[in-house]
């Protein structure tokens, strides 16, 4: 009778217990906090019916007059033989499509640029759904749904990569454009007018950019970035990844930091030793996404945006404008993280009252304490280990990739050329690399 007790007791004890289940609040909470927050923010900037909108700026008024100014001397260009041959492939004609629309009814700077760029004989999007058969316009449909089912599901069909999928779709839709205009299906399509070739030359410049800083040193620019990241505290330490990772994706780009970062950010958490690492990923994700928005080379519906207006939207003009809005979402969703992982920032905390007092008031709890304690004591120890030969400061070449960055950044301000300088800088260090690589 003893043995049957004993061994219902461990069986109880060795039991595991189911986890908790999430509540409502705490699931979607945040979200719903976030939604109300931005109507609010809207209500009180705008009126609860817009009525508060405010009057047009000097700056505005002065650059309607210039669209004007410009409307009228496009208007007066004369036709060139490119004009003929694209309006002679089904787009129109000059009296109807071009001459006759009024630009300076409502000055608006974006459609004179589209209008110039198809005098020029440049890519603009043109509305020609009409001129598709039925069978045009479900046949377009389903590859174009199917295809954003396989990248929502990339390894579902083949496991290729959303890459390869996005590759796949483009060419397979060019192939059935030209199908549907051989069999009268669908209009004249010229693939090499919708090929815009501004984002991929400044991707590609930001990209040979971003990974030449990345590999010209060991102990560079990029490798202090990484070191300026480490914190003791976690919430401090996701922190710092929120703010790198806002300012790193409005000045060069939110793919090249996550690419370059994330794998900085697993290593801290290993480092770390932490259960989670999802808070401090999602601290690099959502404020890359936040911050690429500030700037016209942050991302790439930005600069989709520069490439077909980019006389029109200086780089810092853009950047003042979306100072606001950028700055508001750091802040709310910096909150949201740390009020839905607040267990793992916050290790020992009791509520979110105790997490504004460790954060404002520099309270700590002794799990907290014990992770600092933790820390300085492997500083300590790796600093014992390692030769004293003054190599943690600023070598000439990790002076050279700040000039280098600070120069890029002010080309950019200065309104010059975003692909120019973003290709021209990649190879300057470039250039600078394979000359330290073979000298030195």
């Amino acid at each position: 009778m003893t043995d049957i007790e004993k061994s219902t007791v461990v069986d109880e004890v060795t039991k595991p217990t189911a986890p908790a289940k999430m509540s409502f609040l705490r699931k979607w909470g945040p979200a719903l906090l976030a939604v109300a927050a931005v109507f609010a923010l809207n209500a009180s900037l705008l009126g609860p019916t817009g009525n508060k909108m405010p009057e047009l700026s000097d700056a505005t008024l002065n650059r309607r007059a210039l669209a004007e100014k410009r409307t009228a001397e496009v208007l007066a260009m004369a036709p060139s033989a490119d004009d003929h041959k694209f309006l002679a492939r089904g787009y129109g004609s000059l009296s109807s499509e071009f001459k006759n629309r009024n630009l300076a009814q409502n000055g608006d700077v974006l459609e004179y640029t589209r209008r110039r760029h198809r005098y020029l004989g440049e890519y603009v999007h043109i509305d020609v759904s009409d001129q598709f058969s039925a069978f045009g316009k479900w046949s377009v449909s389903i590859i174009y749904f199917a295809y954003w089912v396989f990248l929502m599901f990339p390894n579902w069909f083949l496991p290729i990569g959303r890459p390869g999928i996005a590759l796949g779709g483009g060419l397979s839709m060019v192939v059935w454009r030209y199908i549907l205009q051989v069999t009268g299906n669908g209009p004249y399509f010229d693939a090499e007018r919708v090929i815009i070739l501004e984002p991929l030359f400044l991707l590609f410049g930001l990209m040979l950019t971003t990974i030449y800083l990345e590999k010209m040193e060991r102990g560079g620019l990029f490798d202090k970035l990484r070191d300026s990241l480490d914190d003791p505290v976690n919430w401090k330490r996701s922190a710092k990844i929120m703010a790198m990772s806002t300012i790193g994706s409005a000045a060069v780009m939110n793919d090249s930091v996550v690419l370059i970062f994330s794998g900085v950010v697993v290593d801290l958490c290993v480092r770390h030793k932490v259960a989670n690492s999802l808070p401090y990923l999602l601290s690099l994700a959502t404020t890359a996404n936040i911050g690429s928005a500030l700037t016209l080379t942050g991302n790439p519906q930005n600069i989709l945006i520069v490439s077909l207006a980019y006389d029109d939207i200086g780089w810092l003009e853009f950047a003042g404008n979306m100072l606001l809005p950028v700055t508001a979402a750091t802040i709310i969703n910096a909150v949201m993280v740390f009020i839905y992982y607040g267990s793992e920032l916050f290790p020992g905390s009791s509520g979110v009252m105790e997490n504004f007092g460790i954060m404002f008031l520099g309270n700590r709890t002794p799990e907290m304490l014990a992770q600092e304690h933790a820390y300085y004591a492997r500083q300590a120890a790796a600093e014992e280990g390692e030769p004293e030969d003054g190599g943690s400061g600023w070598t000439f070449w990790s002076k050279i990739q700040v000039v280098v960055v600070i120069a890029f950044l002010i080309f950019f301000a200065l309104g010059f050329d975003v692909c120019v300088v973003s290709i021209t800088a990649g190879a300057v260090l470039m250039v600078i690399a394979a000359y330290k690589r073979q000298h030195y």
